[in-house]
């Protein structure tokens, strides 16, 4: 696609990035006295808030309307479905567990996604899996089987997390947004950093560990041989691509993954003065990723009483 297809939709994204939350904002949120407080800064941004007679997730209200605005831009909006595909997955893993469980799912599925909620829900209970997108038939299927007939919630779980990370990554490829292709990289390889750690400390199989990670840049058998602790996954990532995450591993999962959403705003910030091609648009989403996070961690932390000294050390660096 010629990249001045994107003119008119980068042109909306800039005038809607005024409306994104600034350091200032973040700041006013963390020391507000209270969570209504901190609400209320969101409103004067354009957020909606539920008032008493409502509940919604602002949230995700609000990444909802970020794809709008994206869908309704851009020329292919399936070309960016890498940014919310994963929802779908999250959605499937949500019908799985409670439909098993004799739950409503409804309560637990995420907005915005490609597929419609209710279509998984009647694919899972009727085990009909035709009805499900390509993306989603072959995993339904292969999740449902490990609940079903191995009663393994955690195989079923496994099984759709890994489809998900490779369907992302598969989708940027597609995308034209090279920025798209290295965020959804790097969050593949942080994931299966995380699970090969997770899997040696639990002392799972070499098989069950390699069949849960996604594929990726980084050699899975050489990362699970280098996952004894941090410290060694440490010294193995410095050899690789991704010597960037090494001291963050050592610290703790928490100062990872802080370390990973800081890393993609940097990524994004590169974009800021691009006027054309998809990446500015991907950019916006995962700006809009990034300002949800912090509000969730704020909303959060204002509702338990934690200090803003320790809000600040929990937020994610900004885009604007």
């Amino acid at each position: 696609m010629n990249e001045t297809e994107y003119t008119y939709a980068v042109a909306r994204i800039r005038a809607n990035e005024l409306n994104l939350l600034s350091a200032d904002d973040i700041s006013q949120m963390i020391n507000a006295p209270d969570k209504s407080s901190a609400e209320r800064i969101l409103a004067d941004k354009g957020w909606d808030i539920p008032d008493g007679n409502q509940f919604f997730d602002l949230c995700e209200r609000e990444l909802d309307k970020a794809w709008k605005l994206i869908s309704e831009s851009v020329p292919s909006p399936e070309l960016l479905e890498a940014l919310v595909i994963g929802n779908d997955f999250s959605n499937l893993k949500a019908a799985i567990k409670c439909i098993f469980s004799s739950v409503d799912p409804k309560e637990y599925y995420v907005i915005p996604c490609i597929t419609a909620p209710e279509t998984i829900t009647k694919a899972i209970t009727q085990a009909d899996f035709d009805i499900l997108p390509e993306h989603l038939k072959a995993v339904a299927r292969e999740a449902y089987s490990a609940v079903s007939k191995h009663q393994s919630g955690q195989l079923s779980e496994s099984i759709i997390d890994r489809a998900s990370l490779e369907t992302k990554l598969a989708y940027a490829e597609k995308s034209g947004s090279p920025l798209l292709e290295k965020i959804c990289g790097l969050s593949a390889a942080a994931a299966n950093i995380k699970t090969a750690l997770r899997c040696v400390s639990m002392g799972k199989t070499k098989e069950f560990a390699l069949d849960s990670m996604c594929s990726c840049s980084l050699n899975n058998e050489e990362l699970l041989e280098n996952a004894e602790s941090g410290e060694k996954t440490a010294e193995y990532l410095r050899t690789t691509e991704f010597d960037f995450l090494a001291d963050s591993i050592k610290e703790s999962f928490t100062a990872f993954e802080k370390f990973c959403d800081n890393r993609i705003a940097s990524l994004i910030r590169e974009t800021k003065y691009d006027i054309y091609g998809a990446d500015p648009v991907a950019a916006y989403y995962f700006a809009k990723i990034a300002e949800t996070k912090n509000a969730r961690i704020i909303l959060s932390a204002k509702a338990s009483g934690v200090p803003a000294d320790a809000i600040s050390e929990r937020v994610r660096d900004m885009y604007v």
